[in-house]
């Protein structure tokens, strides 16, 4: 068996797999392992902007201004990092509303936080 990260002109190979169909960003790094011509396995890392603690004092929540300048800040660093996604959590009603407002996408499976130090 190999290890090797596959290369994007070979991502054609990760149909039947979890990955199959799924827009890998160019930045993203494919990592399969692989017993002679066949992928035995495959894990996907992909660097990501992450958006968190959204917060708007109560007495500005019934007024869109704070949550459109949140919005269109955001948006301004997103593209200066070269970004056009993010992922976020949302951990109360107000929040998924408002995702929920721009479209956001849930995204299925439960997400967890993995350290690889030490």
């Amino acid at each position: 068996m190999t290890t090797r990260v596959l290369p994007p002109e070979e991502y054609p190979r990760l149909a039947g797999t979890e990955a199959e169909g799924l827009a890998v960003p160019g930045s993203a790094q494919v990592l399969v392992v692989e017993d002679g011509d066949r992928i035995a396995g495959c894990w996907i890392l992909m660097p990501i902007l992450h958006v968190e603690c959204l917060y708007v004092a109560p007495e500005y929540r019934k007024r869109a201004s704070v949550a459109r300048r949140l919005w269109i800040g955001m948006k301004r660093l997103v593209r200066d990092a070269h970004g056009s996604a993010v992922m976020t959590a949302a951990a109360s009603d107000e929040v998924r509303d408002l995702l929920a407002h721009v479209n956001a996408t849930k995204v299925p499976g439960d997400h967890y936080v993995m350290s690889f130090e030490g």
